[in-house]
């Protein structure tokens, strides 16, 4: 479900009387406010001749019946970049909003997709989840408990299109699948940029060949108790790039310790490894914990956007333990 846009210049004063009156929306209006900061930033007055109900965007979000007055789509994105100066400039931004980015697997893939969007990229992406949010998803997944029962892919849309109602969302609410999966990575809109975050080893796999195939870079963060181990596979600047940087044999994979052979047992903390078997009896999937989950969606962020920038990020793994990086003894 997409919002509804009235775009500046559009519509009509009677059109927002009618919407008004049909859905009976909870109004929030921030278009004066938004005239404030604007002022600030082009250091001019705005002219007092804008006519506040018919001048910005109004979006009504069907979802919680609210209708927002907005500044338009390029003043929004004007203020929203604003703080990023010049630690981006304005030319890399542009170049960050039209690197579409793809995202399979939602707990984690949620939090990286937000804190794309709170960087201001990208304006185009694609969502891969089946699952629908449980209680037990809340220790790492930014989602109201109102919010359990429904798909993630929807609550994490939800969110997306509340930080920037313009944003174009295809969605996959089946999951990934020998049937779409060429979809999801060469479809339009063709991403640039996969983040692989699943469960299914023969989704992984078979991702990983597609993408290869279709020169899309893959990276996938596993988060490991109080470490992040990143994997990058740039199968667009080096399309020979082994799956899983060659750590795992394709051709003798060996489902059971599958997870094990990709991680590496040593990289597996005790206590992580001891919960394990626990999967099943006291806990319902493999122990994760928020702190690790932010981390990994800010290193994330870092690589998309060194990634779309044109720098150079080569395949291979990086394991960030938090207990060496600041706690090391020199």
């Amino acid at each position: 479900m997409n919002p509804v846009i009235l775009k500046e210049g559009r519509y009509s004063a009677k059109d927002i009387d009618k919407l008004s009156r049909k859905f009976k929306p909870k109004i929030t209006d921030i278009y004066s406010e938004q005239l404030k900061e604007i002022s600030e930033i082009k250091f001019k007055k705005i002219l007092k001749s804008r006519d506040k109900e018919t001048f910005g965007d109004w979006i009504y979000y069907p979802w919680s019946n609210s209708l927002l007055h907005t500044l338009s789509e390029k003043e929004n994105d004007l203020l929203k970049a604003n703080r990023n100066k010049n630690l981006i400039t304005a030319l890399e931004q542009k170049k960050l909003a039209d690197f579409t980015i793809a995202i399979a697997g939602l707990s984690v893939g949620g939090n990286i997709a937000t804190a794309l969007l709170h960087n201001g990229f990208p304006k185009k992406i694609k969502l891969a989840d089946s699952d629908i949010l449980r209680t037990t998803n809340l220790n790492r997944v930014r989602a109201r408990l109102s919010d359990v029962g429904e798909k993630k892919v929807d609550v994490i849309s939800r969110q997306l299109y509340e930080i920037d109602p313009y944003l174009k969302i295809t969605t996959f609410p089946q999951g990934l699948s020998k049937k779409n999966l060429k979809d999801f990575i060469a479809g339009n809109p063709k991403p640039k940029l996969i983040f692989e975050l699943i469960d299914d080893f023969e989704i992984k796999i078979l991702l990983r060949k597609t993408a290869r195939k279709h020169k899309v870079p893959v990276i996938m963060l596993t988060s490991l108790g109080d470490s992040v181990l990143v994997d990058i596979e740039r199968y667009d600047t080096e399309p020979e790039t082994e799956i899983f940087n060659g750590r795992v044999d394709e051709k003798t994979i060996n489902k059971d310790n599958f997870a094990l052979e990709m991680v590496g047992r040593y990289n597996v903390p005790k206590r992580a490894v001891e919960s394990i078997k626990e999967i099943g009896k006291t806990l319902v999937g493999r122990p994760q914990l928020m702190n690790t989950v932010t981390v990994a969606s800010g290193i994330a962020l870092f690589l998309a956007r060194k990634i779309a920038l044109g720098e150079k990020i080569k395949s291979g793994r990086i394991l960030f333990k938090f207990d060496d990086l600041l706690f090391r003894r020199t």
